[in-house]
C-alpha cells in the first residue's frame, strides 16, 4: 500500500533537472568512510532495517500526473540491500580496486522505486561503510547524519542509535506543504524578491578558462559521468579555525571568500553558488530528506581578504534567512549553476574519516565539498569531467589550496607556475643552409618539379640552371649580403632563380608582380636590391633588371659555386604590411629557415613519394615552405595556376588528378572547397594544413569528413619563419576555433599580461616568441625591430612581441583570441589600417585620416576629415601603391572623428558609421530573385542590414571567396 503526497519544490526541481540531463549520473547519492576499529555487521543491519520502517523518505519513489505534478509516493516497505565483505587478505592497491569497482557499479535507478544500498567491507584493523541512495531523497546532511546513525549502531551503541528514531520524527511529508508556502505566501513577496532574476541567471552559463577544451572521448559517446578530487586541509586547519574565530565566521565562510578570489583568475564574473538548508529551527536539526537547496550570492570580491570574509559572512546571514524562498525562473529550471559549494560538519577526533561524498544537487559543473572532521578536512571537488579534465582539475585545486594558505597567513598571493613552453630542442648536425639538404635530395628518382598543364623538371635539371644561374649572377658582382628581388611569377623558373640567388650568398626577395609598380619599386628601394630578376619587359627605376629569358645559361659552369654561408647570413626578406606607411622588409636567416623546414619536414614525415602543392602566391611566408619541402625530401612540387584560389571544380580537379599528398590552404577558402563533396573524385590527400587566419572547428571536423586526412592548424607570424606554433586537429574538440597549439623546434613561447607578468594557466596576454626561428630584424628599420622585441633580464633571452592576444589552455597548448593592435587578417592577408591611413596624410591629401577594419562588414572603411582631393583622386593614388586587396572599400567624408571619454578614438562607432555609410541609398528589393539574393548575401556576410539592390557586394563585406558561394 502506497501514501501519496505532492513532491516539495526541492524534489521538483531535482526531477526535472534529472530527467533533463539524462547524460549525467546524479540521481543516486553516496557517502563513504573508513573507521578505525572493527563495526559489528548485524548491529549495522539492524539499524539500517529500522531506519527503512521509520523514516518515510527512504521508503519513498515518484510520478508524474497527467497535469504535470510531482507526487511522492511512500511505500510500505522495501528490501534492505546490505553487503558483507571480508578484504582483510588484500592490500592497498586491491582495496582501492574493490572500492573502485563498488562505486563503479552505480546504476541509474531513476525515481520510479525507493533505492538503496549499504556496503561494510572488513579491513582488518579499520572497516569500511559505504552508503547509497536515491538522489532526490536526500541531501548532504542527511547522508551524514544516517552515515553516523550506522556507524554508531556498528560500534556497539545499537540502542542509542535507535533511541534517536523516536516516533516523533518529523517525516518529510509533512514538511513539503510548508516548503511550497515559502513561494507562494503573499506575505514573503519582499523576501522572494532578494532573489532577483539576475542572480539566478548569472550563475547558470559561466565560462572558465580551465575547462575543457576537448570532449572526454570520442565525439559520438553518450555517456558523461562526474568525477571526483580533492586536497587535503588539515595540516592548515588549526589556522583556518583560529583565523574564522578571530573574524566571527565560519570555516565554510573563509573558504568561500578564498574560493570567490581563486575563481575569478578563471571565471571574471565567477558566481559561487552556496547550498543552505530548511533545519535553522531546533525540531528540524534531525530532519531528514532533501531540505537543502543552492542558491546565488553575490558578496563583493575585495583586495583586503579580511574584508571579503566579512562580506561573505553577511551574505551568509540573508542567504540563511531568504534561501527557503529562492526559485530560478522557469525558464532556466533545467540549468545548474556551473559553481557550488556545501559543507559536511564532523566532530574532531571522530572514529570515522568520511572518505568521498556523492550528493548532487543540481546539473552542476564544479562542485565544492568541504568537509570538516579537525585535522582530517578535505575540500574534495566532484566534476563534471566534460567541463574539465583531470590535469586541468588538480592544478587549480592545488591553486586554490595555496591561495587560502596566503589567505588566511596574510601573506600576498604566490602566483602560480608561469607559461612557458618550449618546442623540442634538436640540433641540425653540420648543416648550415638548406642547400646541403637539396644536394641530398637531387639523388632520388622521380623528384621534381611540374607546372600544371605547363613544363616538369628533374631536381638534378633544376640544380644545374640554379647552378650556371649563380655563376652568372656572380659574375655580375653579385654576392653574400646583397639582396636580389625575384619578380617572377611561380613558376620552375621562379624556383631555380630563388636556388640561384642562395648558391650565391645573397638573400632573395619574392615580389608578387601584380603588386602595382610603385608599391614594388619603393620594396625594392627599401631593401637596397642590388637586382632583380624578370622575365620580359620589366623596369624599375635604380635596379639592375636581369630578364630570365634572355639570359644563355647553357655556357655557365654546372657545378655549385664554392661560397660559405654563415647561418646568420640572410635567406630571404619578405615584405608585409607596415603601420609607418610603407610595407616592412622581414629578413629571415639561413638558421631560421632550415630550423623551421627540419622541424615540418620531421614532424609530418615527409617522403620522396609525396606531392606537394604549391599555390601561395611566393610573396607570402606561408608559401616558403611549399617551395622548399620537396626540394629538401626529394619529392614532387606541383605548381598549380593561380585560377586553383577562386574555382572550386579546378581545385578538386588538380588535387584528385595530380595525386596531392600534402596542402595548405588559408580556412577561408577550405570552407569553400568544402562546401561540395569530393564524390566523383579520387584524392590521396594526407595532410592539410591550414593557415593565415583562425580556424574554425566546423570548418576543420568538414574538411577532415571530406578529405579524411589529418587536419593541422599552424599558427606564425612572418618574423618568425612561417609557422611559430602547430595543432593537430582532433575530432573531440569542441571549442568554436581550433587551438594554435605548442612551439615548433627550438622555439619558445611566454604570454605576457597587461600587468607585464607572465600568464599562467588559464590567464591571457600578449603571445611572445624566442628562438633559432626568429627573425634578424626588419631590414634597415632598427627602430621598427626594437620597438617589435623585448629582451628578458630574468632568462636574458630575446622575444618577439607578436601582439596577438591568446589563452594559455590547460594542458599549456595555446588559444589564438585577438590582435591586441589594429592589425587584422584578411582573407590570410595581412594588414596595417595605419599603413593606409598614413599613405593618405604623407601625400597631404587630407587634413585627418583614419583607416578601419570592420569586423562585421569584414572590410577596409577610409574615413577623412577635410580632404585635399577629390574621393575619385584619393581612391586611385591607393590603387596604384596597393595591393588589391588593401585598398579600401569605401571613403567616408566626416567633420570629426568620435572619441571616449579617455580621449582615444572610438573605433567602434566608426564602424557603425561605416555600416550606416553603406546603408544609404537603400532600395529595397523588388523581384524574388531579388529577395532571395539578400537573405543569401546576410547569410553568407553574417549581417542584419538591410540590404538593397543598389548595394554592391563586395562593399558590405563580401569578397571573392564568398563570391563562390553565391554562384
Amino acid at each position: 500500500m502506497n501514501n501519496q503526497v505532492l513532491a516539495s519544490p526541492i524534489q521538483h526541481t531535482y526531477w526535472k533537472q534529472l530527467n533533463n540531463n539524462s547524460q549525467k549520473s546524479f540521481d543516486v547519492a553516496t557517502i563513504s568512510a573508513v573507521f578505525d576499529g572493527t563495526l559489528q555487521a548485524q548491529d549495522i543491519k539492524v539499524c539500517l532495517q529500522k531506519l527503512l520502517y521509520g523514516v518515510e523518505i527512504l521508503r519513498t519513489h515518484y510520478h508524474l500526473d497527467e497535469l504535470g505534478a510531482l507526487w511522492q509516493n511512500i511505500s510500505s516497505e522495501v528490501a534492505v540491500n546490505f553487503i558483507e565483505l571480508n578484504w582483510q587478505h588484500l592490500d592497498e592497491i586491491q582495496i582501492a580496486e574493490q572500492k573502485n569497482n563498488i562505486t563503479n557499479e552505480l546504476k541509474s535507478c531513476g525515481s520510479s522505486t525507493p533505492w538503496h544500498r549499504v556496503v561494510l567491507a572488513d579491513m582488518g584493523d579499520t572497516c569500511w561503510l559505504y552508503l547509497e541512495l536515491s538522489g532526490i531523497n536526500t541531501d548532504a546532511f542527511s547522508l551524514n547524519y544516517l552515515l553516523d546513525l550506522l556507524l554508531s549502531a556498528g560500534n556497539g551503541n545499537l540502542k542509542q542509535s535507535l533511541e534517536r528514531l523516536h516516533e516523533d520524527i518529523i517525516q518529510y511529508a509533512e514538511l513539503a506543504p510548508w516548503l511550497a508556502d515559502f513561494l507562494l505566501d503573499d506575505d514573503l513577496l519582499d523576501a522572494r524578491a532578494f532573489w532577483t532574476k539576475d542572480k539566478s541567471i548569472a550563475g547558470l552559463q559561466q565560462p572558465f578558462s580551465l575547462q575543457r577544451y576537448m570532449h572526454a572521448s570520442t565525439i559520438e559517446s553518450s555517456t558523461r559521468q562526474y568525477s571526483f578530487a580533492s586536497v587535503e586541509l588539515g595540516d592548515v586547519f588549526d589556522h583556518l579555525d583560529s583565523y574564522a574565530s578571530q573574524h566571527q565566521a565560519t570555516v565554510a565562510e573563509v573558504i568561500c571568500a578564498s574560493l570567490r578570489l581563486s575563481l575569478t583568475k578563471y571565471s571574471k564574473e565567477a558566481s559561487l553558488a552556496r547550498v543552505f538548508d530548511s533545519r535553522g529551527d531546533s525540531t528540524l536539526a534531525e530532519a531528514i530528506g532533501p531540505l537543502s537547496r543552492a542558491v546565488p550570492l553575490f558578496p563583493d570580491v575585495s583586495d583586503s581578504f579580511d574584508i571579503a570574509v566579512e562580506n561573505e559572512r553577511d551574505c551568509s546571514a540573508l542567504a540563511i534567512d531568504y534561501s527557503e524562498c529562492f526559485a530560478k525562473e522557469h525558464a532556466h529550471e533545467n540549468d545548474g549553476f556551473t559553481f557550488i559549494f556545501d559543507s559536511i560538519d564532523r566532530p574532531s577526533g571522530s572514529a570515522a574519516t568520511i572518505e568521498q561524498v556523492a550528493y548532487f544537487p543540481e546539473a552542476f559543473k564544479l562542485q565544492f565539498m568541504l568537509i570538516t572532521q579537525g585535522n582530517a578536512t578535505r575540500l574534495q571537488l566532484t566534476y563534471d569531467s566534460d567541463f574539465i579534465d583531470e590535469q586541468a582539475l588538480n592544478y587549480f585545486l592545488t591553486s586554490c589550496k595555496s591561495n587560502l594558505v596566503d589567505h588566511i597567513q596574510g601573506n600576498k598571493i604566490s602566483p602560480p607556475p608561469s607559461y612557458k613552453a618550449m618546442g623540442k630542442q634538436v640540433t641540425t648536425g653540420n648543416d648550415v643552409t638548406v642547400l646541403k639538404s637539396f644536394e641530398r635530395a637531387l639523388n632520388i628518382p622521380d623528384a621534381a618539379v611540374t607546372q600544371v598543364g605547363g613544363d616538369m623538371a628533374s631536381l638534378s635539371d633544376i640544380n644545374a640552371s640554379a647552378n650556371r644561374l649563380a655563376h652568372y649572377l656572380i659574375g655580375t658582382g653579385i654576392g653574400k649580403g646583397d639582396a636580389i628581388a625575384l619578380c617572377l611569377t611561380r613558376s620552375i623558373e621562379f624556383v631555380i632563380a630563388m636556388l640561384a640567388v642562395m648558391k650565391t650568398g645573397a638573400a632573395y626577395i619574392p615580389i608578387d608582380v601584380e603588386l602595382p609598380v610603385q608599391r614594388i619599386n619603393t620594396m625594392l628601394q627599401d631593401a637596397q636590391a642590388k637586382a632583380f630578376i624578370c622575365q620580359g619587359d620589366f623596369s624599375i627605376e635604380g635596379c639592375q633588371a636581369i630578364d630570365y629569358s634572355a639570359l644563355e645559361l647553357g655556357r655557365y659552369d654546372i657545378t655549385t659555386p664554392d661560397i660559405t654561408i654563415g647561418s646568420d647570413d640572410l635567406a630571404y626578406i619578405l615584405f608585409t604590411s607596415g603601420s609607418t606607411g610603407k610595407a616592412k622588409g622581414v629578413s629571415i636567416s639561413h638558421k631560421a629557415l632550415l630550423n623551421h623546414m627540419n622541424w615540418i619536414n620531421q614532424e609530418f614525415s615527409f617522403k620522396p613519394q609525396d606531392r606537394f602543392l604549391q599555390r601561395t602566391s611566393a610573396s607570402f611566408d606561408a608559401s616558403i615552405w611549399e617551395f622548399w619541402s620537396p626540394l629538401l625530401v626529394g619529392g614532387t612540387m606541383v605548381i598549380a595556376p593561380s585560377e586553383i584560389n577562386y574555382e572550386p571544380s579546378l581545385f578538386r580537379r588538380i588535387v584528385s588528378e595530380q595525386h596531392i599528398t600534402r596542402m595548405q590552404i588559408v580556412p577561408s577558402l577550405l570552407e569553400v572547397m568544402t562546401e561540395d563533396s569530393f564524390d566523383g573524385y579520387e584524392h590521396n590527400l594526407q595532410t592539410i594544413f591550414c593557415g593565415g587566419e583562425a580556424l574554425k572547428m566546423l570548418t576543420a571536423r568538414r574538411a577532415q569528413s571530406v578529405f579524411n586526412c589529418e587536419i593541422v592548424n599552424l599558427y606564425g607570424p612572418s618574423e618568425c619563419c612561417i609557422d611559430a606554433t602547430f595543432w593537430r586537429f582532433n575530432e573531440r574538440l569542441i571549442t568554436d576555433f581550433v587551438p594554435i597549439g605548442y612551439p615548433v623546434n627550438n622555439l619558445s613561447c611566454r604570454v605576457v599580461k597587461e600587468n607585464g607578468t607572465e600568464a599562467a594557466k588559464g590567464e591571457s596576454g600578449e603571445l611572445q616568441i624566442a628562438g633559432d626561428s626568429l627573425f634578424n630584424g626588419y631590414y634597415h628599420q632598427a627602430d621598427l625591430t626594437d620597438e617589435a622585441m623585448h629582451y628578458c633580464e630574468a632568462s636574458q633571452i630575446n622575444y618577439y612581441k607578436t601582439g596577438d592576444h591568446v589563452r594559455v589552455l590547460a594542458d599549456n597548448n595555446l588559444m589564438y583570441l585577438e590582435r591586441l593592435d589594429d592589425q587584422v587578417k584578411l582573407n590570410g592577408f595581412r594588414i596595417e589600417p595605419d599603413e593606409i591611413t598614413m599613405l593618405v596624410l604623407n601625400a597631404g591629401l587630407a587634413e585627418q585620416a583614419k583607416c578601419i577594419f570592420s569586423a562585421s562588414s569584414h572590410n577596409l572603411s577610409l574615413f577623412i576629415i577635410e580632404a585635399k582631393a577629390s574621393a575619385t583622386e584619393i581612391m586611385q593614388m591607393l590603387k596604384s601603391v596597393l595591393p588589391e586587396y588593401m585598398v579600401p572599400h569605401q571613403l567616408i567624408e566626416v567633420e570629426t572623428f568620435p572619441y571616449l571619454s579617455n580621449g582615444k578614438l572610438n573605433k567602434r562607432a566608426l564602424a557603425d558609421w561605416a555600416m550606416e555609410h553603406s546603408s544609404a541609398g537603400y532600395v529595397a528589393p523588388g523581384t524574388e530573385i531579388e529577395s532571395k539574393l539578400v537573405v543569401m548575401w546576410q547569410e553568407l556576410l553574417n549581417i542584419s542590414m538591410s540590404i538593397g539592390t543598389t548595394h554592391d557586394f563586395f562593399a558590405i563585406g563580401g569578397h571573392s571567396l564568398l563570391a563562390m558561394k553565391v554562384v
